[in-house]
């Protein structure tokens, strides 16, 4: 068994089914086939966020085209349906691409990119941050793909949802609490500020909110990328 975890594992949006044969994007072929050196008969893991991971067998790659017939389910869909949120200030480049990647591991379902006040990076390249996510979650072995949500200003993320239990990474907030005082249960998320943090009137805002908690992250302040591996790996493990 542990042998199958030595294939290539690849995420399709596509329906699964016993012996179904699956076509594969462009530059999955060229990775199988120029990266990889693989070919006719290999074997691959694939998943889509619905069908659980399955074992496939590859057919001829061409330069461009080639599938895989879908052998043998080895894992089901997990049927937890808890949904972990994270709110964030778009950073620069190198550490966005550092928090994205956290984020898939530790466990996010739902990526909210928010612009706050101090937001310096005021645009997301969504078709760069959906491969990200989906990189990170063929590596670290998830069977499901976050949701990445429209680039809103904080307002209006807070608007959009206002039931959903969030706690706030607030440095120097005296009404902050340990992030031990409370119960990872459930739908939740985080909320982390930019480059330089909430200014007073986001800080007002956020505090205003009755479902919204600061929490205290430690004595030191940490960069935004930091913060989200913080309280994500902190929540995962008290729940775990």
């Amino acid at each position: 068994m542990n042998s199958i975890y030595k294939y290539p594992r690849l995420y399709l949006n596509a329906r699964f089914e016993e012996n179904g044969i699956i076509t594969l994007e462009k530059e999955q072929v060229h990775y199988l086939k120029n990266v990889l050196r693989k070919g006719t008969g290999d074997h691959l893991r694939l998943f889509n966020g619905m069908d659980g991971e399955w074992i496939a067998r590859l057919g001829e790659l061409g330069k461009k085209n080639g599938e895989a017939r879908l052998e043998e389910r080895i894992k089901e869909q997990p049927t937890d349906g808890r949904r972990v949120h994270l709110f964030f200030s778009p950073i620069k480049k190198q550490r966005m691409d550092f928090l994205i990647e956290k984020a898939v591991e530790l466990g996010v379902t739902d990526l909210h990119p928010v612009i706050m006040n101090r937001t310096e990076n005021r645009k997301i390249n969504n078709s760069r941050v959906s491969a990200q996510v989906i990189e990170a979650a063929e590596q670290c072995e998830r069977l499901d793909i976050p949701v990445i949500h429209d680039l809103v200003k904080l307002p209006q993320a807070l608007m959009d949802n206002k039931e959903l239990s969030l706690y706030v990474a607030m440095e120097r907030e005296n009404g902050a609490s340990s992030m031990a005082n409370h119960s990872y249960a459930g739908d939740y998320g985080f909320i982390i500020g930019p480059e330089g943090g909430f200014d007073d009137n986001e800080r007002a805002l956020l505090l205003s909110v009755e479902k919204i908690k600061p929490v205290d992250l430690g004595e030191r302040i940490l960069r935004a990328e930091t913060a989200v591996v913080a309280c994500l790996s902190y929540a995962q493990l008290s729940i775990t």
